[in-house]
């Protein structure tokens, strides 16, 4: 699947575990480049929901038609779904924080 990033702090997070974990911090940067292993060797955006781990969901009101994923506890990978073989990554976002 194709992966475009909506800025450029995600992208440069995109390039290496050592950029994410800069980043997001170690535990978030490691589960963020995993999604994005998963996302690449994904070929369209349904069969995400074939892997359960992932806990992808679309999201409501102000949010519709962007799904959120799983990457530790309160963390999440916001994403949109451009076409079917293409995916944006929107923000990384903690569910609870304040």
């Amino acid at each position: 699947m194709q992966i475009e990033f909506s800025t450029n702090r995600l992208a440069t997070a995109s390039v290496s575990f050592s950029e994410a974990s800069r980043l997001f911090g170690i535990p978030v940067g490691r589960k963020y480049i995993q999604r994005l292993a998963v996302l690449r060797a994904t070929d369209k955006f349904t069969q995400l929901y074939g892997h359960r781990a992932l806990r992808l969901h679309p999201l409501k009101g102000n949010r519709a038609g962007q799904y959120s994923m799983i990457l530790t506890g309160n963390y999440r990978l916001i994403v949109e779904k451009v076409k079917e073989d293409q995916i944006r990554i929107v923000d990384v976002e903690d569910y609870h924080g304040n």
